[in-house]
């Protein structure tokens, strides 16, 4: 991880220079990121945190833990704006990038059918407590948290799963705290009734309701919770 945040300061350092015309530069290729993702990923595999058949959209979705838990320790936040600027705004690239060098790394990892997870070490680098998610009139938030998306910084997927895409090109304001996809059946939708909203506490599941305002608190009357969220 530190080789890994190191190249990653390194990278922004350099997308944040502009040329004559104000666009990026570029990235050098010899500045090492690959070796080190890789690296990393290699960590991981021999750690238990994931094995070679992980799905590539889980996989990056554990970088971005471990990434959160990193500069938690107060490493680098240019460090942390690269990530943001690889893997949301690029997913494409950049998850191919990963899924090639977890092929790659095929032959000297261990077998799937053969490894025992890391339940301690997953249990120390994951996202608690799991985000509520929520619809409103802007954009997607979170109940437990001040997690906020703009319309403008998602994308609406109708796959396999639909949900939205979240990329952060609109604002440039990279939120580690999100998933770099939310479902759409992970995400209430608020009952507007009279003037009143009815929606689900993110702690027990009751459906609560209150007075329809553009940014509403709520205390759920069954658990005593206590929530807002905006409208």
């Amino acid at each position: 991880m530190p080789e890994f945040f190191r190249t990653m300061a390194i990278a922004q350092h350099s997308i944040a220079q502009k040329n004559m015309f104000g666009n990026p530069q570029g990235i050098r290729q010899d500045l090492g990121f690959e070796t080190a993702l890789r690296l990393v990923l290699m960590a991981g595999l021999n750690e238990r945190l994931f094995t070679i058949n992980e799905d590539t959209k889980s996989l990056v979705n554990l970088l971005r833990l471990l990434v959160l838990k990193w500069y938690s320790f107060g490493n680098q936040v240019d460090a942390c704006l690269y990530f943001g600027h690889y893997f949301y705004a690029f997913q494409s690239h950049s998850q191919y990038a990963v899924k090639l060098l977890m092929e790659q790394s095929r032959l000297v990892a261990p077998e799937a059918d053969k490894v025992v997870p890391n339940k301690e070490g997953l249990a120390l680098i994951g996202m608690s407590p799991e985000p509520r998610w929520y619809k409103s009139v802007d954009g997607v938030g979170d109940k437990l948290s001040t997690i906020f998306l703009e319309i403008a910084d998602l994308a609406t997927v109708d796959a396999q799963v639909s949900g939205f895409q979240v990329h952060f090109k609109k604002s440039n304001q990279y939120d580690l705290r999100a998933p770099l996809f939310i479902r759409a059946d992970a995400i209430e939708v608020p009952e507007v009734l009279n003037d009143k909203v009815i929606v689900r506490c993110p702690h027990c599941g009751q459906k609560c309701r209150g007075h329809y305002f553009r940014h509403i608190e709520i205390t759920c009357p069954k658990c005593q919770g206590h929530w807002s969220q905006r409208m």
